[in-house]
This record gives C-alpha cells, sequence and structure tokens, in this order.
C-alpha cells in the first residue's frame, strides 16, 4: 500500500476516492499511519489535502461523498459505520485540529467550558474532577494562568492561544489519531515552533499517530517522520523524511524542496516558483496531472498516467521519468 509505515497501522485507508457532483476531488489514495508516527500529507493548495483529512475522519461537507475505498482504525473499518457510531469515535479516539482555531471555537462559550465538552463521554468524572483535567491539559499547552484562560471567550485570546486551545481540546482524550489540518497558518515564525514542539511532545506522551497536512515542507522536515506528497487528488510521491529530501523521485516534490529558503544560499535572490498552477477539478488533465507543468514531461505523460511504484524500500513515486529528477533540481 502506498504510504505503509512502520509497525502496525493505526490509521489506514486504502484507494480512498471522494467526489464533488460526481467529480473526484480525492482519486484513489492510500496510506497509513503507525503507532506515534507523524505522516505529512504535503501539496499545494487545491490538492485534495484538506479533503482527504476530512474524508478520513467523516466531516464532508455537504457537497461531497465518499465514492469508494475503505478506511480502518486500530483494526476497525469505519468508512461504513453508522454516524452514531462514528460519533462516539471523534474525540474519543481520533481528533482534528482544524485550519482556523477562532472559527473552530464557540465564540459564546468560555474556552474551558468547551474543552470540558470532551470529557463530557467519560464515566466517573465529576465536575471537580473534569475542571482539573482541563486545568492540567491548559498548563501542558503551554498556557499561563490557566485558571484564567479557562474562563476567557475564543476573542479573548490570541491566535497562537486558540490554536493551543485547540489541541488541548483534540488531545485532552489522548486519542489514538489526531488529525492536525495546517496547524501553524497564520502564526509567527516563534509561535509556529512552539506549536510544532507541543504536538511532538504529545505525540511522545500519548503514542498517538499524527496526519500533518501543510504545504510547507519546511515544517515537515522539522516535525514528521514520513511523507506523502499530494497532487491533483493524487498521491504522487511516499517515503521517510530523509529519502525524500535527500532524493526526490517526482518532479514535483523535487519543485517543492526548492521553494524551502536555505540559509546557506545566496542572499537576496528570489526562491524559485513552480510554474502555474493547481488545476481545477472539471480540468484535470489526461496522463499524469503535473503534465502541463512538468520540465520532464513527453508524450507518454499526456497520455498515460504512472502508477505509483518503489524505487527503493519505503520510498514510491508515481513518474514516467523517476531517473531524471537531477535535471529539475540543476
Amino acid at each position: 500500500m502506498a504510504g505503509d509505515g512502520p509497525g502496525d497501522a493505526v490509521l489506514s485507508c486504502r484507494d480512498l476516492r471522494i467526489e464533488i457532483g460526481g467529480m473526484p476531488v480525492v482519486d484513489g489514495t492510500s496510506l497509513s499511519i503507525a503507532a506515534g508516527e507523524t505522516l505529512a500529507l504535503v501539496g499545494e493548495s487545491g490538492c485534495g489535502k484538506s479533503m482527504t483529512a476530512l474524508g478520513l475522519i467523516r466531516l464532508l461537507p455537504d457537497a461531497a461523498r465518499q465514492g469508494g475505498g475503505a478506511v480502518t482504525l486500530a483494526g476497525t473499518r469505519i468508512d461504513s459505520l453508522p454516524e452514531r457510531q462514528m460519533n462516539r469515535l471523534r474525540g474519543d479516539r481520533m481528533a482534528m485540529i482544524f485550519q482556523e482555531p477562532v472559527a473552530s471555537l464557540d465564540p459564546l462559550m468560555p474556552v474551558g467550558r468547551q474543552i470540558a465538552e470532551a470529557l463530557d463521554r467519560e464515566p466517573g468524572l465529576d465536575r471537580a474532577a473534569v475542571r482539573a483535567r482541563v486545568l492540567d491539559i491548559l498548563r501542558r499547552v503551554g498556557l499561563d494562568r490557566p485558571e484564567v484562560r479557562a474562563r476567557q471567550y475564543p476573542f479573548q485570546l490570541s491566535g497562537g492561544m486558540c490554536q493551543r486551545v485547540m489541541i488541548a481540546m483534540a488531545m485532552i482524550r489522548r486519542p489514538l489519531l489526531l488529525i492536525a489540518d495546517e496547524p501553524t497558518t497564520a502564526l509567527d515564525v516563534t509561535i509556529q515552533k512552539q506549536i510544532l514542539e507541543l504536538m511532538a511532545d504529545l505525540r511522545r506522551e500519548t503514542g498517538s499517530a499524527v496526519l500533518l497536512i501543510t504545504h510547507d515542507m519546511g515544517v515537515v522536515s522539522e516535525s514528521a517522520d514520513r511523507v506523502a506528497v499530494m497532487y491533483a487528488g493524487r498521491i504522487v510521491e511516499t517515503g521517510s523524511v530523509r529519502q525524500v529530501f535527500a532524493a526526490p523521485r517526482h518532479p514535483y516534490t523535487a519543485m517543492l524542496l526548492r521553494t524551502i529558503p536555505r540559509l546557506d544560499g545566496p542572499r537576496k535572490v528570489a526562491l524559485p516558483a513552480i510554474p502555474g498552477a493547481v488545476p481545477d477539478i472539471r480540468d484535470w488533465p489526461a496522463g499524469c496531472r503535473f503534465h502541463p507543468r512538468c520540465p520532464l514531461a513527453g508524450a507518454r505523460c499526456r497520455a498515460e498516467a504512472p502508477p505509483l511504484d518503489a524505487v527503493a524500500p519505503g520510498h514510491q513515486t508515481a513518474c514516467w521519468h523517476h531517473d531524471r529528477i537531477a535535471e529539475v533540481l540543476t
């Protein structure tokens, strides 16, 4: 399976397909994540990363539907569970940190009460025990004066504080799977680093599997064990961070890596950009979907979609010209 990880998989999905109006926005995605592992799902906006995450946790928008595939959590098939059972899993065994923390929090409820709602289904907890758990998780996510913060509303907190509250809500039940969708978007660099370190600490403490969704390859290099690169609804490369960063085997991956600023690079030189844009789902080209933007594209790329094949142990790519990637990097 594409994206196989070490050990027993906490999360596994095979050939996941998500459609809007009969058109696939996620087209045959397969991946797996082991306990204590972080898999980064990367790509530009519009590639299908967030829709993949929403499909895994079954929170798709009304216009979207799962058109195929299987999703398994800790050995249990969850894509066909009744909604009542699926709702029990969310928060208990799987949780998600959304892109916009302020928009995801209830503006009319103190944040402490919102965190406490995650404990509603946990038996044997009285009000004092719930309060103690809430204050403890607020301390652990690095919020000062947790007794004060618990009584505050989202508008009284900064963006970074709201993101920490979202992490507290996601982690208070120690879920098997944590999905973090662009968790550092719109945060300054210092706060980004703190949030990523906090997530890493909680992952080590709880043993949760983490799916980290981002477009920032710098974040991937610091935070992930493995990476899956997505383009136009398909996984085009997957492997360990070390493998993919040292020897990318897809032109799209290589071009993404070139956009990372380097301290040892030339000063006052614009970073390379990938020409063109991710196509609309109504305009996905035949063959390899990256071929209109790819400097290596040939007739076969325009006619045939390459399969995701192994190029090294644990390293897969979907490119007819994976042996010519050096030409992209020069």
